[in-house]
């Protein structure tokens, strides 16, 4: 899903090739083929399509970098030459990248069966984003001060919509979801005008859509939310590869990190909202693990949880001999680390949700409420 291929290197479809129309070269998948719900896939592409997600994202870029100096840096072993842009900029990201435990990773991560108890939890976590929303306004993935100077429509249409589905009943259930719907067709219609800052709270939104109808026990909202489960991928994938071609700058240090990791986040979750269906309709498949291990965040609850000023006083965009801190852990690394001697009670709510589907196969005590 979040793979990247060069449209310079890439041939048209086989779906658009055999039916002899044009294609748009779209990546993960091309236009005509999401309309159509058929299965996009370009010839020659299978090594452009293992899975290699960039570890870093711009906030943490140092300041003072020296762009002439990356000329002369090697690129992180971890990151597939294809995912460079030709315009050098991606390659002052990869040398200012923080080491995320590449030895702990594995080369390959297989699609993984989950048993039934796994999968209602990671169910359970993500529906719990809704009254989050509706009672606080902000997430696991959307930080508490992310829109505190502008609130996009989108983010406002979904708070409001989350308040509504705590409200649900038999008969306000079709207001509810022609509301879903007419949002939807909204968002897309002012698709092509998005800043970055109206992307991610469009990914945010859809996820929080998709998040109330497919996991709502009424069949006509999964089957209205399965008809987006492409576009909520597509939307995430090109979100990610905008963060580093066009990425947004801020005042201060405090808002960029809100920002970036927020993003980081959310392209985690969508992934996540993704991998749950899978669960769902195949058998405990969970398909997306190979992209999901990959995924980074900022492995720090007390940095997502303070203030500016606290931020302040703390200084992570410091730098060190010109090197960043290593906050950033690679969700595979996360899995890879929890121990049997580790105490569930110290693990965050964002932590606990993460563990819970990898790891509560083999330690149930990541599954207790």
């Amino acid at each position: 899903m979040l793979g990247y291929i060069s449209s310079t290197r890439r041939k048209s479809c086989h779906a658009c090739v055999k039916s002899k129309r044009r294609c748009d070269l779209g990546y993960p998948c091309c236009k005509r083929c999401l309309a159509k719900s058929l299965e996009c896939v370009y010839p020659h592409s299978a090594r452009e399509a293992e899975v290699v997600i960039r570890q870093t994202t711009p906030d943490l870029i140092p300041i003072q970098s020296d762009a002439r100096a990356t000329g002369q840096s090697q690129a992180h072993p971890s990151i597939d030459p294809t995912l460079l842009s030709r315009d050098g900029f991606l390659r002052l990201i990869v040398t200012a990248e923080p080491q995320i435990g590449k030895d702990l990773v594995p080369q390959i991560w297989e699609p993984t069966i989950l048993n039934h108890d796994q999968v209602m939890s990671m169910i359970n976590s993500l529906c719990a984003f809704i009254p989050s929303l509706a009672y606080t306004g902000h997430t696991l993935f959307i930080h508490k001060t992310l829109y505190e100077g502008h609130q996009p429509a989108a983010y406002q249409d979904s708070c409001s919509l989350a308040a509504l589905y705590l409200l649900k009943t038999n008969s306000n259930a079709n207001v509810l979801m022609n509301s879903i719907d007419s949002k939807i067709v909204s968002l897309i219609s002012r698709s092509k005008d998005w800043s970055l800052l109206e992307h991610l709270a469009a990914v945010q939104a859809l996820i929080i859509y998709q998040v109330m109808r497919l996991f709502d026990p009424d069949i006509n909202m999964q089957i209205q939310a399965s008809k987006h489960i492409k576009l909520l991928e597509l939307w995430t994938a090109h979100l990610w590869k905008r963060s580093f071609n066009s990425p947004e700058t801020f005042p201060t240090c405090h808002e960029s990190w809100v920002f970036y990791e927020s993003l980081r986040r959310t392209v985690l979750f969508s992934t996540l909202v993704s991998g749950a269906w899978s669960c769902i309709t195949k058998a405990g498949l969970c398909d997306k693990v190979p992209i999901l291990a990959r995924l980074p965040f900022t492995n720090s609850q007390r940095m997502w949880d303070c203030d500016s000023a606290e931020w302040q006083e703390s200084r992570p965009c410091a730098t060190v001999s010109g090197e960043q801190r290593p906050y950033l852990i690679a969700y595979g690394d996360l899995s890879k680390s929890w121990t049997y001697d580790a105490q569930v009670e110290e693990l965050s709510t964002f932590e606990r949700m993460l563990l819970a589907p990898c790891r509560g196969g083999d330690d149930p005590r990541l599954l207790d409420v």
